[in-house]
């Protein structure tokens, strides 16, 4: 067993990827890639590489998301 292996994940689950693209962040929300180019005008977090390459860090954007939460009562 090499020490990068994660000995808690099983054989067969994949851990998340730290960091998501503009395509792969919208399929998981079920909205549309303009839907993210809108939400980065409004501050969703991400990671500028170059000048086309964004990722998105799935902990940061989950909790921006939370911040953003309606809840009615």
């Amino acid at each position: 067993m090499s020490t990068n292996q994660n000995p808690e994940a099983g054989a067969s689950q994949t851990p998340a990827p730290d960091f998501e693209n503009k395509r792969q962040l919208a399929a998981r929300l079920c909205v549309s890639v303009r839907t993210i180019d809108n939400l980065l005008v409004r501050g969703l977090p991400h990671v500028k590489l170059t000048r086309k390459l964004t990722r998105f860090p799935r902990v940061a954007v989950n909790e921006w998301l939370a911040e953003r939460q309606v809840r009615r009562g």
